[in-house]
């Protein structure tokens, strides 16, 4: 009996080591099928088959990619894969709560008419010395809002409200609940604000990562090396001051 008990236990934890070991590898050739796309194996069909405005929306949510990849421009056709429609719900769910055209509407609303950098503003306007304001936020946050008031006084952490915002629609394009056309329309008009606000995607990263670091509560600078290195691919060579139309969607 202990031997027949010895042997099924072997046999479970082959099966829990293999199941481990094929999950592992389709994660690492799904990681390499994008990691080629980004760096520009893929990049001469696809420059002919995306249009300019198209690119700029790609490049203004790349910034996203470093979490989880989720664009209305979806290169990968993450919206026809179940498991990936599976993993924009989820991932949805677990940074703004339910999945449903409601809450993506409200959320990003919030996020274009107040989002993070609301609290910036409030702290341009504020006593900055006052014992509420300064119970109110730690050291560290306000540092931050010092370097934003030295290099980007006017904006503040804005990028990082609007590219959340294209996140947003991307997540709910691919899991479902929002045509592309809206999806599409309502980036497009996010990244022309993008444009309205900063001069280079350079300038955009630099208030999109103080934000970041914000909102982590700590100077992680895991999305800004991925920055610098999507730089290198083509996602990038599309300029910042493209003409954006709504006819390219």
């Amino acid at each position: 009996m202990n031997l027949m008990s010895g042997i099924l236990a072997i046999i479970v934890v082959i099966l829990i080591i293999v199941v481990f070991l094929f999950l592992f590898v389709t994660f690492l050739l799904s990681m390499q099928r994008r990691t080629e796309i980004l760096v520009g194996k893929d990049a001469p069909e696809l420059k002919k088959t995306l249009t300019p405005t198209q690119k700029f929306i790609l490049a203004a949510s790349s910034p996203t990619i470093a979490n989880h990849y989720k664009c209305v421009i979806d290169i990968w056709d993450t919206h026809t894969s179940d498991r990936g429609v599976q993993q924009a719900i989820e991932l949805f769910q677990w940074g703004w709560g339910d999945f449903t055209y409601e809450n993506v509407k409200n959320m990003a609303d919030d996020c274009l008419n107040r989002g993070y950098n609301s609290k910036y503003q409030e702290f341009c306007s504020a006593d900055v010395s006052s014992p509420e304001f300064i119970s109110k936020y730690t050291d560290f946050e306000r540092g931050l809002f010092e370097e934003m008031k030295q290099k980007y006084p006017k904006q503040g952490m804005l990028a990082w409200d609007l590219v959340r915002t294209l996140s947003i629609l991307g997540g709910a394009y691919m899991g479902g609940i929002m045509e592309y056309s809206e999806a599409a329309k309502m980036a497009l008009d996010v990244c022309r604000l993008l444009q309205e606000n900063f001069s280079s995607w350079d300038d955009m990263v630099g208030s999109y990562t103080l934000g970041y670091w914000f909102w982590r509560g700590q100077k992680k600078k895991d999305r800004l090396k991925y920055y610098k290195k999507l730089k290198r691919t083509w996602i990038y060579q599309i300029s910042w001051d493209t003409v954006l139309k709504e006819s390219e969607l």
